[in-house]
């Protein structure tokens, strides 16, 4: 913990992974922990105009390879400005949604050939994986009547009105990422309630960064 910790949490739009980040946030607070919440994209200043650009139902021309390169240039950004600062400072670095969300909505979501940017992924990435990823793996359809209950079927975003093809494989990509990253990764069951869930979380943090 003397040089903070890196930690994401990750899944499909309305699987819970922002309500366990902030409870999570809470309780290691109260444990006397410094915590910085974070998300992407959107992160600092120059994110948020880029998440504006990403989000915005009306941006539907977006090409997938643009739409990969704005989300990079937001982890960059984000990576320099807030998480690198943090995590050498000492903090516990919460972060809602990382890299895999790219190789899963991007690569697998979208079939896209990740090839072409590998050169800035291993140079800028890479390095800068996080500490833990908690990985809340919640079936698509659930995950897309939670969030329509939440925003209004009329109010979800340029991501949130993709097909539920394009979930399906994302959510592969989140299983298949998980697999291959058993040390990194903790898959947890997204149809748990919110307090079965939190506990487990709190086991996550007790387990592998706070011990």
């Amino acid at each position: 913990m003397k040089n903070g910790a890196f930690v994401t949490f990750e899944g499909i739009d309305g699987c819970g992974k922002s309500t366990q980040l902030e409870r999570a946030a809470d309780w290691l607070e109260t444990e006397g922990f410094p915590v910085l919440r974070t998300h992407e994209p959107g992160g600092t200043p120059i994110g948020r105009k880029i998440r504006r650009v990403l989000l915005d139902p009306a941006n539907r021309k977006l090409c997938p390879d643009s739409e990969l390169l704005l989300y990079l240039a937001d982890r960059i950004q984000h990576l320099q400005e807030v998480i690198l600062p943090a995590k050498a400072s000492g903090t516990l670095v919460l972060c809602d949604r990382f890299h895999d969300s790219a190789v899963a909505y991007q690569g697998y979501g979208r079939g896209l050939d990740l090839t072409a940017t590998a050169s800035i992924v291993q140079n800028h990435i890479i390095p800068n994986l996080p500490d833990l990823t908690l990985w809340l793996d919640l079936p698509p359809k659930m995950a897309l009547e939670r969030l329509k209950q939440l925003r209004g079927a009329n109010m979800l975003d340029r991501l949130d009105s993709e097909t539920p093809g394009f979930f399906q494989r994302a959510q592969a990509g989140f299983a298949e990422l998980a697999q291959a990253n058993p040390e990194r990764f903790v898959r947890l069951d997204g149809t748990s309630d919110i307090e079965t869930l939190h506990q487990q979380v709190v086991a996550c943090f007790q387990d592998r960064i706070l011990s």
